[in-house]
């Protein structure tokens, strides 16, 4: 018995030994040295901006917390602006790619197709396929991806923005090798944007915002999983099941809803120049430049004064020299609504930038005739 006893008593200190070395695993691989890379800042950026031809499939996690207030109809932007988000990615070429977005509910997903766009929604057994260009859209799942997001920010950074090399740090399996990038003006409310990539294919696999004042950044989105393969043409091609619902809709005529509704925005705003605008939208523009940049839009009236009166629930009212506008400031976005003085439209401003900023390019439209 004793015997029986010794053996059974060492079969499962060796089980104990396993189990104690598996648990221990992820914290092995993450404590294990990260091999530097020789790139500079520079050389690492140009990697990071050719990527899109990466091919990818993966698993990414994005954290944001903006303090955004509940607004009317923007109920989903919202979630994806403060909160936790989960999606699967598949990614072939600029034009066929598949992100799932996993929500309570089941999932979201959208297919980017040579055929065009479409849209899957689990909770209602819809697929619906979306017919015409997008020059302007809301912000979906797919662009918090770490490759979307940090091709965009690198995209927006000015010449005077500094850029310096980060040490590299393992992430989804990959020795990733970072980037810093700090405006170097004073009107952006971002102090810094993190970005670590595959030094080899330039694939962007973790992204950190941090806004002026903080320690901790206010936006993270990083893989958990990631394999840099050709993910087959079938995974980035609807395939409904029998009983699917099966639509088909036609985009709203952005230029018909937010042109004429004002006169012609100026040249400059703010104190700063008019970049260029999406084709056919004279009257969306976007103002500044690097990280600095805000956008103007004329609301009509009646949208413009809900959204209004839905900001002015949880922002702050303000008195300007053109009369009394909405200020909704969080750690990096904010907003201001300024309504036209002679009954016009109501402009939204928006953008990563200081209040002062918003203010007074708001107050410049409302006292404009």
């Amino acid at each position: 018995m004793r015997v029986v006893s010794r053996l059974a008593l060492r079969r499962w200190a060796l089980v104990a030994a396993g189990t104690a070395l598996l648990c221990a695993l992820p914290a092995l691989v993450a404590a294990w040295p990260v091999p530097a890379s020789a790139l500079s800042a520079a050389q690492l950026r140009t990697r990071m901006m050719a990527s899109g031809h990466v091919s990818y499939q993966g698993y990414a996690e994005s954290v944001v917390n903006l303090d955004l207030p509940s607004l009317p109809d923007l109920g989903n932007v919202i979630s994806l602006l403060d909160g936790t988000t989960d999606q699967y990615a598949w990614y072939r070429s600029p034009g066929e790619w598949r992100a799932d977005q996993l929500t309570a509910a089941g999932e979201n997903d959208i297919y980017q197709t040579a055929r065009g766009t479409y849209l899957w929604d689990y909770g209602g057994n819809l697929l619906t396929q979306v017919v015409g260009s997008q020059p302007v859209r809301l912000p979906r799942a797919a662009d918090l991806l770490p490759p979307a997001l940090a091709r965009r920010l690198l995209a927006f950074a000015g010449r005077a923005d500094r850029m310096s090399r980060l040490p590299s740090q393992r992430v989804a399996g990959i020795a990733a090798a970072g980037v810093r990038i700090v405006p170097s003006g004073s009107s952006t409310t971002i102090a810094a944007v993190d970005i670590w990539a595959d030094p080899a294919t330039g694939l962007p696999v973790q992204v950190e915002v941090f806004s002026r004042g903080s320690g901790a950044p206010a936006l993270v989105t990083r893989f958990l999983d990631l394999r840099q393969t050709m993910p087959a043409l079938a995974d980035v091609e609807p395939d409904p099941a029998a009983g699917v619902n099966l639509s088909r809709t036609a985009l709203p005529d952005a230029a018909g809803v937010l042109n004429g509704y004002g006169p012609p925005l100026p040249a400059k705003l703010g104190g700063v120049a008019r970049v260029a605008s999406p084709a056919g939208l004279p009257d969306v523009a976007a103002y500044g430049s690097g990280l600095a940049r805000f956008a103007v839009l004329p609301l009509p009236y009646r949208t413009g004064r809900e959204a209004l009166t839905a900001a002015a629930s949880v922002g702050a009212t303000i008195r300007l020299a053109g009369g009394t506008a909405v200020l909704v400031q969080t750690p990096l976005l904010t907003v201001l609504l300024a309504p036209a003085r002679y009954g016009g439209p109501v402009y939204l401003l928006t953008g990563a930038v200081t209040p002062s900023l918003l203010e007074g390019a708001g107050a410049e439209l409302m006292d404009s005739p």
